[in-house]
């Protein structure tokens, strides 16, 4: 199965989906709009943007596998509290719940497996919002447990990595789950180069700021970035970027060892 992009272009197995060429759909209950970069409804699988009106809510739910949330403005609320903008939501497998926004809401999205939804939520002929979304019933196998962890990503630490201009703020480890994946966040300051690497597993970027050039492409904010494995992948930023990447293996850099990008 490939996790191509929907609506991308395409420079040697990588995928650029830049802000403009976002397609929204409406979801399954109102006030929940859905833009997908890639989904794949029989999985789960899925990378994009997801929008909530205000006083709309999710619907009860539980996840399958992990899912994230960065919050790019206004906040979700459930039983646990509220994830509000400039941090991610991460829902770990099993996390139940029902998120309802106040104000208007807008978060860039992963999930990487099915979501059940409680019978009754959500009209057949629209698409759940999340993908992979069955009406199925459910008990909260872990009730103990919460079903957010909300991190502020400006709180987080930032370390120098071997390629020069290049900081990296690890944010999940996946620790708890079924897969030995990263979730980081990438900064680059003005004329940083990164060296050719070669990808041997899935990559997925949003560009929350500035913009950066992927084999070419330049990709600003607002934009995605879908790596496929094998590919060879060139990447600087004149003007520096600040990128959400999840990195599913470690990469093979081209040119000598050092260590990897996403910290494995």
């Amino acid at each position: 199965m490939s996790l191509a992009p929907l609506i991308s272009t395409r420079a040697d197995r990588v995928y650029a989906t830049h802000r403009e060429q976002l397609r929204w759909v409406d979801a399954s209950r109102p006030g929940l709009r859905m833009a997908a970069v890639h989904e794949n409804r029989e999985t789960g699988r899925f990378l994009g943007l997801l929008g909530f009106e205000t006083m709309s809510s999710s619907g009860l739910h539980h996840h399958v596998d992990i899912a994230f949330s960065y919050m790019l403005s206004g906040g979700l609320t459930d039983y646990a509290g509220t994830t509000v903008a400039g941090q991610m939501g991460i829902n770990m497998p099993a996390a139940t719940h029902d998120a309802i926004a106040y104000v208007p809401t807008m978060m860039a999205s992963r999930l990487d497996g099915p979501v059940l939804y409680a019978p009754g939520v959500g009209e057949q002929e629209a698409p759940h919002l999340h993908a992979g979304g069955r009406t199925e019933t459910f008990l909260n196998p872990r009730p103990e447990e919460s079903p957010d962890v909300s991190l502020t990503l400006a709180k987080l630490p930032a370390w120098p990595t071997a390629v020069a201009g290049m900081s990296r703020q690890l944010i999940c480890d996946y620790r708890g789950t079924r897969h030995d994946f990263r979730n980081a966040a990438l900064t680059l300051i003005p004329g940083t180069c990164v060296p050719a690497f070669r990808a041997r597993s899935l990559i997925e970027i949003f560009v929350l700021g500035g913009g950066i050039q992927v084999n070419g492409q330049l990709v600003l904010a607002g934009g995605f970035c879908v790596i496929e494995p094998d590919a060879n992948v060139y990447m600087k930023s004149g003007f520096g970027a600040h990128l959400i990447g999840w990195s599913e293996g470690p990469i093979e850099w081209l040119d000598g060892q050092r260590p990897d990008l996403f910290g494995f």
